[in-house]
């Protein structure tokens, strides 16, 4: 279908649930945000909206034939999925992160996944769910879906995290972790990567639930903070730039 045609059809629909959002509907409301996040989300994907760029509320409200209010609605919800970043009376922005914010961000990581393990281990937490998580990132690579890859990865990582059960832990964790694969994915999609730099560290990711099973605190953490690390060199050698 033309790009064109498929805007067109989009904006219609937008337009037709927008029609019925002022009764108070709040699933309607719901709805109507979702699908203008989606689009604002595609359109920072494909490149059309550039990392850093400011987006102008207005501008998209004419676009999509919405009132301005939804489109600071959607991009609220871009915001917490780490695509948007919007300081305090401040304009919303796409992420852009540099090569000194990558290496901080991982630094950041290396401590709190590492921490992770460290007390997940202390605290015999079962594993089940990470080795579920473990599972479905191989069958991502498997797929070639570099979209589907990125999305398990973070599901991965998102999981060790919260698996002490620290909500201090977790929070900041996903402070991190989801604004650093969102931009990941804008990286490999503008780069037309494949799922071969993932596969090669599946092997990775499998010595982290290895080192939670050895039931070595100590080993668990030193492990992690390993592997990120190669996780990060990989980083900067694939996507980063």
């Amino acid at each position: 279908m033309p790009e064109e045609v498929t805007k067109k059809r989009d904006s219609l629909r937008l337009k037709q649930v927008h029609k019925h959002s002022g009764d108070g509907n709040s699933a309607t409301r719901s709805l109507l945000k979702e699908s203008l996040a989606t689009k604002l989300r595609e359109e920072i994907l494909a490149g059309r909206i550039a990392p850093g760029e400011k987006i102008t509320e207005g501008r998209w409200a004419r676009q999509f034939g919405v009132a301005q209010v939804s489109i600071r609605e959607a991009l609220n919800i871009l915001t917490a999925d780490g695509y948007v970043t919007k300081g305090h009376g401040r304009s919303a922005r796409v992420l852009k992160l540099r090569d000194p914010d990558i290496i901080h961000i991982y630094q950041v990581r290396g401590v709190l996944e590492g921490l992770a393990a460290r007390l997940t281990v202390e605290r015999r937490v079962p594993v089940d769910d990470l080795e579920s998580a473990m599972v479905a990132l191989r069958e991502a690579v498997e797929s070639n879906d570099v979209r589907k890859v990125v999305e398990r990865v973070q599901h991965f990582h998102v999981c060790l995290l919260e698996k002490p059960g620290n909500p201090i832990l977790r929070e900041h964790g996903r402070r991190v972790v989801i604004p650093l694969y969102a931009f990941t994915l804008m990286r490999a999609l503008a780069k037309n990567l494949d799922a071969s730099p993932w596969a090669f560290q599946l092997g990775n990711h499998q010595r982290i639930i290895d080192a939670i099973h050895m039931r070595n605190p100590h080993v668990a953490e030193q492990v992690v903070v390993h592997v990120i690390n190669l996780f990060l060199e990989s980083a900067l050698k694939v996507w980063a730039h």
